[in-house]
């Protein structure tokens, strides 16, 4: 029995010997940058990125300003007077895939390797450690700028991002003033408060528009280039103040600005640019509940009431949107 188990294990360390002969670390870092503008917004692909490797740890070695990251200079954190400059590889474009926008690769051929990925048109920086890759002729790897994000630095996943140029945002209270008028050249009105959803979007009404009333009271806005991106979370919510007025805090311009009467089923929304280091802002809309027209626009507002959008064909060949009729 020993000397079965004895020969068990001779024949274990040779093939273990076999396969650790053939052991490579070599491989090639395919690299594919994407970036969400904002919080809300859905990932989209990131051309321009400059990315590169060096065969070190980060625990050891960091970078200490945008510039050094974008010239490839790495720096030991303890003793900041030593630097590397000459990456082991610098990335180029990777085009083994039809449409791989932005894509890259880079060879490594180390256990430890530092990566680093630098956008110029954000100006932010981020770099990890990828550790041990055993036969492994590729690796695909996605990473998201964001940004979005506050601060000097952030992490996301496994990365460290850096933004040296980073700019606490300025806010500005601004106020939307919805009002009723129920007969043409009555006296407006208005409404009852918790029949009121009143919100904003980072964007610009050129790109976005909303479909429906459902989506108008569900969120929703719609990408005009392709419908089915869309997004739900708006960047800013408006509330009901003493005032009567709808107060919100905004940090960015242009604003896409919704205003739903869920009473009426009517919504109406306006593309805003603000001066954010200005006074504060009001943005006055009137439903007008005389009309009978499926939209009208009036002061910058296109108002919508879709009880009164015309009869399709059962198969249009352009769907009848807001947007269509407003852009006619």
């Amino acid at each position: 029995m020993m000397k079965t188990r004895i020969l068990a294990l001779l024949g274990c360390a040779a093939l273990l010997a076999g396969c650790f002969k053939d052991t490579s670390y070599d491989t090639t870092y395919v690299l594919k940058p994407l970036v969400q503008p904002n919080s809300v917004d859905p990932v989209q692909p990131l051309e321009g990125v400059q990315a590169y490797t060096y065969a070190v740890d980060t625990l050891l070695w960091g970078i200490s300003s945008y510039e050094d990251a974008l010239a490839g200079v790495i720096t030991l954190k303890g003793d900041p007077s030593q630097q590397m400059t000459t990456p082991a590889a610098v990335a180029v474009p990777y085009d083994a895939i039809e449409g791989a926008v932005g894509w890259l690769q880079m060879p490594v051929g180390e256990p430890f390797q530092m990566i680093v990925a630098v956008d110029p048109a954000s100006r932010i920086y981020g770099y990890t450690v990828q550790p041990q890759i055993l036969n492994l002729p590729e690796l695909f790897v996605s990473l998201v700028f964001k940004p979005w994000k506050e601060g000097f630095s952030y992490k996301d996943g496994n990365w460290s991002f850096y933004n040296d140029f980073y700019v606490p945002p300025v806010t500005l209270k601004t106020y939307i003033a919805p009002k009723l008028q129920q007969t043409e050249g009555g006296p407006e009105s208005d409404p009852v408060s918790s029949q009121v959803k009143a919100y904003a979007y980072a964007a610009d009404t050129t790109q976005w528009y909303i479909a429906s009333y459902e989506d108008a009271r569900d969120f929703r806005i719609t990408l005009k280039d392709d419908p089915k991106q869309t997004r739900t979370q708006p960047n800013f919510r408006a509330y009901h103040e003493d005032s009567g007025l709808y107060g919100m805090d905004v940090t960015s311009t242009p604003l896409m600005v919704v205003v739903v009467d869920l009473e009426n089923q009517l919504y109406a929304y306006s593309k805003q640019e603000v001066e954010l280091s200005g006074p504060e802002v009001t943005f006055p809309v009137v439903f007008r509940l005389w009309s009978k027209e499926w939209i009208t626009v009036e002061n910058g507002w296109r108002v919508v009431n879709d009880a009164l959008r015309p009869e399709q064909n059962p198969e249009p060949e352009t769907p009848v949107t807001p947007e269509s009729i407003y852009t006619r």
